[in-house]
């Protein structure tokens, strides 16, 4: 028996650039388990396609999100595309959590249609920060209408079983990353090659942060501590990797960045801080991973941060603040480094070992690198995902 995952996303999918979409991207390109078959329903065109097809489109151009209007009238043909197709599937997997999908899954519970949550970012679209938002409660009492959630970590786990989430219905699968593309560069002469082509200095040790330049994330954190260190080492470079306008990212701050650009300049640093622009490419994003020597993200809350896991895929040594979602990842001292988050001045000392003791972060990347190989290949995913498909569907047949 063949079972059909009809996956729900947001209207305009094609134009936003977040984890989900560059996840399922892949999953859907290299998924190949016949027991499976995925589905994506297309609101805008109002019928379904296989998922390959669906997302068979490049990440260009600038990102594009929906206002309240939107939303709502993308609940409407949510709930007609559901109703039109009710026999062409058989789990229905949700990947936001706007009104429209609690409505859905709602309409869905009355029909025994088993659903399934993703949840993604801890303290965003988990039940503790559901809770303190308007309607909360509400909201809260919807969400429990999925059949299943999905955990991309342990942290976003926990924080479903206090809210009252039953253990049988809370399931823990961390991303996959493509470690035929995220892996180590050959060699040393392959690694300058690839910093010429981003006009990188050959020379130099090269600390890189990949995301968005928001507060959350915590840049304003790492440009203070790369001052700090910088001022010790004048062959340190740091690489900035992300969207910085809203011409990227219509919900940046601008006056964030401006503010840190300006901390840059006061420091007299302007020449030694790279800010490049978001890479979609997936090839040259990787190849960005393979060119910097740390990889640091003092981000203050997170899921699972996959350009975490995509660095240690690489073979970089990773610095990253004390998260829930990567504790069960990162093993302190053996394949990277944890600092509180929020401290400037142990992130600066991070830093400064990494880049002075190369033993020592090459230790830490060999390990990281074996242990994402090991854990986190997509043959292990899609075996997992599988397994729990098939049981969502087998308890509804109960």
């Amino acid at each position: 028996m063949t079972i059909r995952v009809l996956h729900i996303f947001a209207p305009n999918f094609r134009q936003r650039f977040g984890g989900p979409v560059f996840n399922w991207q892949l999953y859907f390109s290299k998924w190949d388990d016949p027991s499976i078959e995925h589905l994506v329903l297309d609101t805008e065109a109002g019928k379904y396609f296989p998922a390959k097809e669906a997302f068979d489109f490049d990440l260009t151009g600038p990102q594009r999100i929906s206002n309240r209007w939107e939303r709502w009238t993308w609940a409407v043909r949510l709930l007609r595309g559901l109703r039109k197709y009710a026999d062409q599937y058989d789990i229905i997997h949700f990947h936001l959590i706007w009104w429209g999908s609690l409505l859905a899954a709602n309409w869905a519970s009355h029909r025994n249609i088993p659903t399934i949550f993703e949840s993604v970012l801890l303290d965003s679209d988990t039940p503790g920060a559901i809770a303190r938002e308007r309607f909360g409660r509400i909201k809260l009492h919807y969400l429990h209408q999925f059949t299943s959630i999905l955990a991309i970590a342990d942290g976003i786990a926990e924080d479903y079983l206090k809210y009252g989430f039953l253990p049988t219905q809370v399931h823990m699968q961390m991303n996959a990353i493509d470690t035929d593309l995220f892996k180590p560069v050959s060699d040393t002469a392959a690694r300058d090659e690839i910093r010429r082509s981003f006009n990188l200095p050959v020379d130099a040790q090269i600390l890189l942060f990949t995301g968005s330049l928001i507060h959350p994330k915590g840049v304003d954190l790492l440009i203070e501590a790369f001052i700090e260190a910088a001022q010790k080492d004048p062959n340190l470079f740091l690489w900035l990797v992300g969207p910085k306008d809203r011409s990227e990212n219509p919900s940046m701050d601008e006056v964030f960045v401006t503010s840190l650009k300006q901390k840059i300049a006061e420091a007299d640093l302007a020449d030694r801080v790279i800010l490049h622009r978001m890479i979609a490419d997936r090839k040259r994003l990787a190849e960005a991973y393979q060119a910097a020597d740390v990889f640091v993200f003092p981000s203050r809350k997170e899921g699972l941060p996959n350009v975490v896991l995509e660095a240690m895929a690489c073979g970089m040594p990773v610095i990253v603040s004390d998260l829930p979602g990567l504790k069960s990842v990162i093993k302190p001292e053996y394949n990277g480094v944890v600092v509180p988050i929020g401290e400037i001045e142990e992130l600066e000392q991070a830093i400064e070992k990494l880049v002075v003791d190369r033993n020592y972060a090459l230790k830490l990347g060999c390990h990281a690198c074996a242990y994402i190989a090991t854990l986190h290949g997509f043959g292990t995913w899609q075996n997992e995902m599988v397994l729990y498909f098939q049981k969502l569907v087998r308890q509804h047949l109960l």
